[in-house]
């Protein structure tokens, strides 16, 4: 194989395990804030339907933040230190 088509491999494979890695605490952190948020906002604890719904959409929102800035960063260093992707 081809030295470029190592690194494009190499580039997905890490830019989704990063994605990955990163996905559970965002989502944790995201799902806190929409709770408190909630929480607030009616002057009362969720009820159990609430958190579910909560939970799904900030599933959601942390997939899409956590892959976007996972292959963004990769991509950055992938330049840095390769010269880029072809």
């Amino acid at each position: 194989m081809e030295t470029g088509n190592l690194l494009v491999i190499w580039y997905g494979a890490t830019s989704f395990l990063m994605g990955l890695l990163l996905f559970f605490p965002t989502r944790k952190f995201i799902l806190a804030l929409s709770a408190n948020r909630a929480q607030r906002k009616l002057n009362r604890e969720l009820t159990e339907d609430e958190i579910n719904r909560l939970r799904k959409r900030s599933m959601y929102i942390s997939v899409i933040v956590s892959m976007s800035f996972s292959f963004i960063y990769n991509r950055v260093i992938m330049f840095k230190f390769f010269g880029g992707i072809s």
